[in-house]
């Protein structure tokens, strides 16, 4: 009788992943390999095309460095953040953490457009302070590089509130055995540290570079088309800003969502063996 409660339990979730996610995903599906003569690979083959390509190519790179860039940065003020003593700080990082790690979208350009665009608050200062124009030194807010600043200032915190538990969790005892035996704090997380929190520093990365890859609006507002990514052509075949192709766009959606997919597959593998190595240290501790 339980069970069955249990299980009525889930079904409006089962709905709403069904109604939401699967039905939508069918849909692309559908649409992507439908034509004018019935099922087609065409959009598929168009998607091998250069224009389309470089897309995915620009789209993995701006995603992978910023995610490396930003799992780095999350380690070090997670980091730092758990040996800090009060509490009432660390409450205040990670409420900054997590309201930065949600300001994305149309607010993040917005406000990056008003601090480092051609006639931002920081840039005109800069030039009136220093007499230096950032745009003569190759900066552009409406380039990868740019991009990559804006994404950094959401993925960031996000990391840094994933890797957090997981840094937290370290002995202090291990730390005091390695200091005990005359090596530097350097051996002790090159050696201890890095290596128990490997599979959480996977995960993280992975879930970064799923967010970096599907963003969108953020993306969108700063750069155009300016730079070649795969949710501005997306969007640009579906809401027909250039010219409306369903077909192809459903189908640049469906690699999209394959990317995804061995991303969030990636973060579940080292999540299973974050969860194993934790169930092999409980054991040896209880032996």
């Amino acid at each position: 009788m339980r069970r069955r409660v249990g299980w009525l339990i889930f079904i409006p979730v089962f709905l709403f992943v069904a109604i939401f996610s699967v039905g939508p995903a069918l849909g692309i599906l559908f649409t992507s390999l439908s034509g004018s003569h019935g099922v087609t690979v065409a959009n598929y083959r168009q998607t091998m095309t250069a224009q389309y390509g470089n897309a995915f190519v620009m789209t993995s790179s701006l995603s992978l460095y910023s995610s490396l860039i930003a799992t780095v940065f999350g380690f070090m003020v997670a980091w730092s953040l758990a040996r800090v003593k009060s509490q009432t700080v660390q409450r205040l990082l990670m409420a900054v953490s997590s309201t930065m790690a949600n300001f994305a979208g149309l607010p993040l350009a917005v406000a990056f457009m008003a601090t480092l665009g051609t006639s931002g608050i920081l840039t005109l200062l800069v030039n009136q302070l220093f007499s230096v124009n950032l745009a003569n030194l190759g900066w552009n807010l409406a380039s990868f590089s740019g991009l990559l600043v804006a994404y950094l200032s959401f993925l960031t915190p996000l990391s840094v509130i994933l890797l957090l538990p997981a840094v937290s969790s370290l002995k202090k005892e291990w730390e005091e055995a390695v200091y005990t035996l005359g090596a530097p704090i350097g051996t002790y997380i090159r050696r201890v540290a890095l290596p128990m929190l490997f599979p959480s520093l996977v995960s993280t990365f992975a879930l970064l570079f799923a967010n970096a890859f599907s963003t969108y609006v953020t993306a969108y507002e700063l750069a155009g088309g300016s730079v070649n990514l795969v949710p501005i052509l997306i969007g640009y075949m579906v809401n027909g800003n250039v010219s409306m192709n369903l077909g192809l766009g459903d189908a640049l959606s469906m690699e999209e969502m394959i990317v995804l997919s061995l991303a969030v597959l990636l973060y579940l593998i080292a999540q299973r063996f974050s969860h194993l190595h934790a169930k092999g240290g409980r054991a040896q501790r209880a032996a």
